[in-house]
């Protein structure tokens, strides 16, 4: 085991936050999301894995909660039934029983594209028989931090900081723009080592390409589909909330400046979810101008959408020069991309995928044990039938609560904790997007668990199982009451 300098850093920030308390604690979670390239520690013992700078400060969370009563059981209760929290907890809990007992069942079975790395941090790129790996480990303790985060964060919520959180996201949204401003400052000034600190995980980088004369945003990620993905989210996030009027000042210029990264960022996981996300936005608005619940905002929206843009792209196609770039571009991105070497590989890698789930009887090879490119394929191929029914039963969970018309009547909630939900709700679903196009696990990310707890603690009752925990049986709960509210928000 190594520890980077980040690492230092990273464990420094940690002490603080259990000192500090939830507030801040999560808010460093947040941005430290961001580093998807970098590494605190390095495992070469576990095929050289990585710890990211977001792990090691989850359990620094952890640690801060466990000292907090209240907001301990608050998490805890997340998971009461029958709400998202349940269900979440269940497609967790199933796959990390699968990692551990299905690839040993179906070994040999089938051949796949394992998910382990080697010493190199590179996958293989030859098919080989099902087998456990180091892979089902590391995935299996990536759910359960997934599973950590999310009841947290509706916890936190649910206890009155979805403000707090959302203005936090708004801020990380910001930062994010401000990484991609540097990674493309760095390569114009011919200069892109200088970040390499933040760039020292155990992955193949593609920091310095280009496509079609555009520099491939990849911010402080370690390509450019993960930048899109994860930039895609923080858009949808942004969008909503000043859509929405959320008290924000930075929500906009967020929204803006990260939706011109997406853009520019080559990517074709961000181009096909993002006009997946942009499709569900105008019909959303169109909703709320059809309900008579529309400001001035979605007009403005609308008209951009369906009129401004239109009328630029065919404005566009009068400068010859600035057309055949664009759609030069367009044609690698989208038109191209199958019949490249990347749309090829990544083809195989579904088709096994897809065999190796109809050859291990639809049970699947267990978490971490099969890599696909595709979110569908890798549940399938990973956790079967019975894990991706548990996943879409959360999924349906936590829409269903969006759909809910009750919600701003409740005295225990405000019409605000209702936009901050919506908005959570649209970066979910901009993640699933992405993975849906590229992801290689069934692993969405601990910015997946952030946006997905926030709107369950914004969009479902608090406390669902709070009767269950004030039995006697629980002693602590009655005398922790009164202190939570000065700790967590110390």
């Amino acid at each position: 085991m190594t520890i980077e300098v980040i690492g230092y850093i990273v464990f420094l920030l940690g002490a603080f936050g259990i000192v500090l308390g939830a507030r801040f604690a999560i808010a460093v979670l947040c941005l430290s999301v961001l580093f998807g390239a970098a590494a605190a520690i390095q495992l070469p013992s576990l095929g050289g894995s990585s710890i990211q700078p977001s792990h090691l400060l989850l359990f620094s969370l952890i640690a801060c909660c466990m000292l907090r009563p209240r907001l301990i059981q608050q998490a805890l209760a997340s998971a009461a039934y029958p709400g998202p929290g349940f269900w979440f907890a269940g497609y967790i809990l199933f796959s990390v029983l699968s990692a551990f007992f299905l690839p040993r069942i179906f070994q040999g079975a089938t051949l796949v594209y394992s998910s382990a790395r080697g010493a190199s941090g590179v996958m293989s790129t030859i098919a080989s028989p099902l087998s456990p790996g180091s892979s089902n480990l590391t995935q299996a303790v990536y759910l359960l931090s997934d599973l950590a985060c999310f009841a947290v964060v509706c916890g936190l919520a649910q206890l009155g900081h979805a403000r707090f959180l959302a203005q936090t996201l708004v801020m990380t949204a910001v930062t994010c723009f401000a990484l991609a401003s540097l990674d493309v400052g760095t390569f114009m000034a011919g200069q892109p080592e200088w970040l390499d600190f933040i760039r020292n995980a155990n992955y193949t980088m593609h920091t310095a390409e280009t496509m079609s004369g555009f520099k491939r945003i990849v911010g402080s990620y370690p390509e450019a589909s993960a930048y899109g993905s994860a930039a895609l989210a923080y858009f949808a996030f942004t969008l909503m909330l000043w859509l929405e009027c959320f008290p924000s000042r930075l929500a906009g210029f967020a929204a803006l400046s990260i939706g011109v990264t997406i853009l520019l960022c080559t990517s074709t996981t961000a181009y096909i979810a993002g006009a997946l996300v942009l499709l569900a936005v105008i019909a959303f608005s169109l909703n709320q101008l059809v309900a008579g619940r529309t400001t001035t905002r979605h007009a403005a929206f609308l008209s951009v959408t369906l009129f401004v843009v239109p009328a630029a792209v065919i404005g566009l196609m009068l400068i010859p020069d600035a057309w055949n770039a664009v759609n030069d571009l367009a044609s690698l991105t989208l038109i191209d991309k199958l019949e490249s070497q990347s749309g090829e590989e990544r083809t195989a890698w579904n088709t096994l995928a897809l065999t190796a789930f109809v050859e291990t009887a639809t049970f699947g090879g267990g978490l971490g044990t099969v890599r696909a490119s595709s979110f569908p394929a890798a549940l399938l191929s990973n956790i079967g039938v019975a894990g991706t029914v548990l996943f879409l039963v959360f999924l349906h969970s936590l829409l269903n609560a969006a759909r809910s018309k009750k919600l701003p009547e409740r005295p225990d909630r405000t019409i605000e904790d209702r936009t901050i939900g919506l908005a959570a709700i649209f970066a979910s679903m901009a993640q699933i997007a992405s993975a849906t196009v590229s992801a290689s696990g069934t692993d969405l990310g601990l910015l997946f668990s952030i946006t997905a707890g926030l709107a369950a603690g914004c969009l479902t009752r608090p406390g669902a199982s709070r009767e269950w925990f004030a039995q006697p049986h629980l002693s602590w709960t009655s005398a922790s009451l009164t202190t939570l509210p000065v700790l967590v928000s110390r």
